[in-house]
């Protein structure tokens, strides 16, 4: 691996690369991003997870490590099975993704990019939150926050998350939709300089209710979202049934589309290509890729780091540089 040389790396930011779960593909996709050359022009990784694991899984990739930063975390003596996860493992997880979070926080690193963990090892290990997005929500202390997909041309912010179907009506509030606009429409004038953005909102049932034909919520708690903001001169639209929606998006018509719920938002873009996952309302920048720990093929050598990649690189463009070149390096295992 060739490192840039001392001046260069000064001026590129720190990110932190939190390991995922270890007993998915999260270790070997990490490796694999930092050491490509493309991210190293751009960016100065930073391991955040076990020694010991990011050697062993070095060492099962083929790869050599040597030269990247590493911020060691300590764990009681694991035994990690390679395409299962624990208890242990969501443990390990969770404790790198409050470690970089922390870092970030301390303006130690320009921003951080999580590898894929698993929401049942997560909440094995004893936490009741059911992924990244609320966990680092809970480390940062926000409560308005939202989860955005984001692919080269369509961008897809979730007004709910990780929610049985059943709840999402009940979940869906004329507040919550608001928060989903507010803060998508901050992240595309702060991070991508769109300085009027057009925003669509989807409705929630067939059709987009058919004039309430097929339900009620379009009328009831949707569309009053919609003109509160219309009415201080903002360009959001809807609701609209999903596929105009996506259609209108695709044609450069929309900025971003507010999807009320998982699958309404990830279905067409896992479709149409691969999205990175950007959390809204943070102080601290994260993204991650948009696929899961792909236990079937953990610790074999062959998974592609290409989302993994492109995350880190968005983070590294997204990010606050941090041109200081200091780094604390927290190496706890001897």
């Amino acid at each position: 691996m060739n490192c840039p040389n001392k001046e260069e790396r000064t001026m590129k930011p720190f990110i932190a690369i939190t390991i995922g779960d270890p007993a998915g593909i999260g270790p070997e996709i990490a490796i694999k991003a930092a050491t490509d050359q493309e991210v190293l022009l751009r960016c100065r990784p930073v391991l955040v997870g076990p020694q010991e694991i990011w050697e062993q899984a070095a060492r099962a990739a083929g790869i050599k490590i040597t030269g990247l930063e590493m911020h060691d975390i300590y764990y009681e003596k694991f035994s990690l099975i390679p395409g299962k996860t624990s208890a242990q493992s969501g443990g390990i997880a969770a404790h790198a993704i409050i470690a970089g979070a922390l870092l970030a926080l301390d303006n130690q690193v320009s921003a951080m990019t999580t590898a894929p963990i698993s929401k049942l090892a997560l909440r094995q290990a004893g936490y009741e939150q059911p992924g990244h997005t609320e966990l680092l929500a809970e480390i940062c202390g926000v409560k308005d926050f939202g989860m955005m997909f984001a692919s080269e041309n369509i961008k897809v912010t979730l007004a709910t998350i990780h929610q049985p179907y059943a709840q999402v009506p009940k979940t869906l509030t004329t507040a919550v939709i608001k928060e989903k606009i507010e803060l998508s429409q901050k992240a595309l004038m702060n991070w991508w300089g769109v300085k009027a953005p057009r925003i669509g909102v989807l409705g929630l049932n067939p059709h987009a209710g058919e004039d309430g034909l097929f339900g009620s919520e379009e009328k009831e708690v949707i569309l009053p979202a919609i003109k509160s903001f219309q009415r201080s001169g903002w360009a959001v639209t809807g609701p609209l049934s999903s596929e105009s929606g996506f259609s209108l998006i695709r044609q450069g018509k929309l900025d971003v589309l507010i999807a009320m719920y998982h699958d309404q938002g990830l279905l067409p873009l896992k479709i149409l290509g691969g999205t990175i996952n950007i959390t809204l309302g943070l102080p601290i920048i994260r993204t991650s890729p948009d696929h899961g720990t792909a236990l079937d093929i953990a610790w074999q050598n062959k998974a592609d780091h290409g989302p993994m990649k492109k995350a880190i690189l968005l983070a590294s463009t997204l990010g606050v540089k941090n041109t200081s070149g200091q780094l604390f390096i927290s190496r706890n295992r001897k």
